[in-house]
């Protein structure tokens, strides 16, 4: 099946959701409707209980991210699908896995340590490099967390306006007021998401150890564990983030600062690992979907093929012409080329000073949701199609990837 999975800028808003990984937050709406409506019909299974099936074809099918752990490479996608490769990407096996919901993002703070997030809001976990992953974390819990969070948000908002009434200052009267009706309208809104089940998805993941990690999401889900995952804490309150756009990824830029891009050209930094967050002027106003570092210099990616790059951590960006409007979903930077990748099977490959950069339309014209470098200096891609093999220097490997019959 083929998606169009680019809107026009003129559809960019709250609900806006191009690129291959928003695409499937609607995705995740209309599967849950249809659930329900054949729940009555037939019994239904919850994808959050159901383990993912054994296939011969994962590595054909939708994969979303790939990462490497080690040596080894990992791949997440549909159905629930992690497969996992140590020949550099020419044959996979799969990985067991306790759920089939869709995985969006996976990422690995160490060769053993991974964790991969997805659909229904599920967090798992792999101590073993990948081979097997246990559930840390849901769309339930998700729900709980944020709305005891905004109801916590909303008793500060009435304690702040008794205060100022006692004050009898009016100015701070009408602040406190503004602030209690915000804090009461996010209150309806986390117990309206909360009534309608664990649809919102996490888009990406990233740990800077084996205990401190963020997963964040669509709607602004923000969340952070300091115990490698056994509790997960809402912190979506710490982001300058109102409106509750998508956040679409996090980067590491430096050694402490944190970097997360979204909708409507959001960037948001944090020079504290987290703590607190501002946010930074944007080159552009549609999506962004990712960040990577290039040397001492960043490359900012998103809608409609735009590239921007910056030499002073995102004060100020220059854009790369690169004759491309295909939107671009991930990034990854090898030892001889940067490589980004998105729609129209589109992959652009600029060398190390960003001088010089070179555009391909790869056969099949389907998406590339991400990319990762092998041990080799090839280019693992993955997307609709399954995975696909690029040499260190842009051209396809013509090569059969095969998948092992499981175990399982």
């Amino acid at each position: 099946m083929r998606f169009n999975l680019v809107q026009p800028d003129a559809a960019l808003g709250k609900a806006h959701c191009s690129g291959l990984r928003q695409f499937l937050v609607i995705l995740t709406v209309v599967f849950s409707q249809l659930f329900f409506a054949q729940a009555s019909q037939a019994k239904w299974k919850d994808p959050l209980d159901t383990p993912a099936a054994s296939t011969a074809k994962a590595h054909k099918a939708l994969l979303l991210d790939v990462v490497r752990a080690g040596q080894r490479l990992v791949a997440v996608g549909g159905h629930g699908h992690i497969i996992y490769s140590d020949d550099n990407g020419r044959s996979w096996q799969q990985a067991r896995v306790p759920v089939s919901v869709t995985l969006t993002a996976v990422y690995f703070s160490s060769a053993k340590h991974g964790w991969a997030v997805g659909h229904d809001g599920v967090i798992l976990m792999s101590n073993d490099s990948g081979q097997s992953w246990k559930r840390q974390f849901d769309g339930y819990s998700a729900n709980k967390a944020i709305v005891a969070a905004a109801k916590d948000k909303k008793q500060q908002a009435q304690a702040a306006l008794d205060a100022a009434e006692a004050s009898n200052n009016t100015v701070l009267i009408e602040e406190a007021e503004m602030a209690l009706e915000t804090a009461t309208y996010s209150l309806e809104d986390a117990e309206y998401d909360a009534s309608t089940g664990s649809t919102k998805p996490f888009l990406d993941v990233w740990f800077y150890d084996a205990r401190r990690g963020f997963a964040v999401g669509a709607y602004g889900m923000f969340f952070y564990t300091s115990d490698g995952g056994i509790n997960w804490k809402d912190v979506s309150a710490r982001l300058p983030n109102p409106e509750r756009f998508h956040l679409n990824s996090m980067t590491l830029v430096g050694n402490r600062s944190l970097v997360v891009v979204g909708e409507m050209g959001m960037i948001l930094r944090s020079d504290d690992l987290g703590e607190t967050w501002h946010s930074i002027p944007s080159p552009y106003e549609g999506s962004l979907f990712g960040l990577i570092n290039v040397g001492d210099q960043q490359l900012l990616f998103g809608l409609r093929g735009h590239v921007y790059s910056s030499s002073d951590a995102g004060i100020s960006w220059t854009e790369i012409m690169t004759g491309s409007e295909q939107t671009l979903l991930a990034g990854v930077v090898g030892l001889k080329n940067a490589v980004l990748v998105g729609n129209g099977g589109s992959a652009i490959l600029f060398d190390k000073a960003l001088k010089k950069s070179r555009t391909l339309i790869l056969e099949g014209r389907k998406a590339y949701a991400a990319v990762a470098e092998a041990s080799d200096g090839s280019f693992i891609l993955v997307g609709e199609a399954g995975v696909q093999l690029l040499s260190a220097t842009g051209e396809l490997i013509d090569q059969t990837v095969s998948m092992a019959a499981g175990d399982f």
